[in-house]
């Protein structure tokens, strides 16, 4: 006979309960548990999708009701695939390389400020009276524009960052020969690490074809070639802004015999600004195989720009208060370019994922090939 006093204890009753999870997982094997952590995830989601809908807003022009309707399909579209599970797979992927591809860079701006800048005699004598007031000890035996490079620039990012990319101080560098030749230890560094890059590159190429869903992601080697083409463009962007940004403190400098360290902190900052608008939209024009015009991708510059820049700032400011040596320079050096790095690139493809819905939902639904990559890639 059966006993009508015994209850069945269900899933709900258990919950109130307090009943170890493990208990849960013996006897309910096929239910989800509850994450602690779930909150999070939501308030990490809400916060992506406003921003978002905040680049949304400023960057597509909706009067009607059908125009807002389009624009909120956009945002939903950039929502849906930036979250989707897969996207974290390509982005960190990506991330791995471009941080590789930062040593090859800086190098190759290295070569280019020996082999190139400190040969024009014009340069250097315009800019000499800054040098030996910014150089500690400065002489002609040093590379004049490399060693600004290291001051004005690369150790406001980060602050003795120069010992780590700088020619071997043991070599007597007198001439040009001998400053390319002290450039030979590093570029046992510097050249797998420009064929990693190229590759990494490469693996950008075919992303930024498989988001679009271009018809052909491109061939193994076709994509190595053209990435290492883009690593060479965006090293001689930095080059030749550097270049400039180093004459116009010059210029200051010899006009006012002083650099006030605020409008040296704007300088910093505007040349930094340029130096991504400049990168992404070369970026997002050169790197896929089919065509895009400049309608189309700058909105997602704008989206990759923006926090980067936020982050560049940040960077500058907390140089100031905190030193790596407390912990490290090494460590501190490595750790925030790797999260500089990651946050690049993390923004840099939710400008792509924008730019592909607002091609597909205001331009058209299908990709051109351009007509080298028909034939070539």
């Amino acid at each position: 006979m059966k006993n009508l006093k015994n209850k069945t204890l269900t899933y709900k009753k258990m919950l109130k309960m307090r009943v170890p999870k493990s208990i849960y997982k013996k006897y309910y094997l096929n239910i989800i548990q509850y994450s602690t952590f779930v909150f999070f995830t939501k308030l990490y989601e809400k916060i992506i999708l406003g921003i978002i809908s905040i680049f949304a807003h400023f960057l597509i022009r909706a009067s009607s009701q059908s125009q807002k309707a389009k624009r909120k399909k956009v945002v939903l579209n950039v929502f849906e695939k930036f979250w989707a599970n897969d996207y974290n797979f390509v982005w960190l992927s990506t991330a791995f390389y471009m941080l590789i591809s930062f040593v090859s860079v800086i190098y190759i701006v290295n070569f280019l400020n020996i082999s190139i800048n400190d040969n024009i005699h014009a340069f250097t004598n315009y800019v000499s009276p800054f040098y030996q007031n910014a150089v500690a000890n400065g002489n002609a035996s040093e590379s004049v524009f490399q060693s600004l490079f290291n001051i004005t620039i690369f150790n406001k990012f980060i602050p003795g960052s120069d010992l780590y990319f700088s020619p071997q101080n043991n070599v007597i560098v007198n001439s040009t020969l001998n400053k390319l030749y002290s450039l030979i230890p590093g570029s046992f560094v510097a050249i797998p690490s420009l064929y990693i890059a190229a590759g990494g590159y490469g693996k950008l190429i075919t992303s930024f074809n498989v988001i679009y869903s271009h018809e052909r992601i491109g061939t193994y080697w076709g994509n190595k070639v053209k990435g290492l083409f883009l690593v060479i463009v965006v090293s001689v962007i930095l080059w030749g802004l550097s270049t400039i940004h180093i004459f116009v403190q010059a210029r200051v400098f010899i006009s006012h015999s002083l650099i006030d360290s605020a409008f040296n902190d704007f300088l910093y900052i505007l040349f930094t600004i340029i130096f991504f608008v400049l990168t992404f939209l070369f970026l997002f024009k050169l790197t896929p195989s089919f065509k895009l015009n400049f309608n189309s991708i700058y909105r997602g510059m704008i989206i990759s720009t923006t926090p980067t820049v936020l982050l560049v700032i940040i960077y500058t400011y907390l140089n100031k208060l905190f030193s790596y040596s407390k912990y490290g320079a090494a460590v501190g050096f490595f750790f925030s370019i790797g999260f500089f790095v990651n946050w690049y690139v993390y923004f840099m493809f939710l400008g792509i994922i924008f730019n592909n819905a607002y091609y597909k939902s205001y331009i058209s639904t299908r990709t051109m090939p351009k007509r080298i990559h028909a034939w070539l890639f």
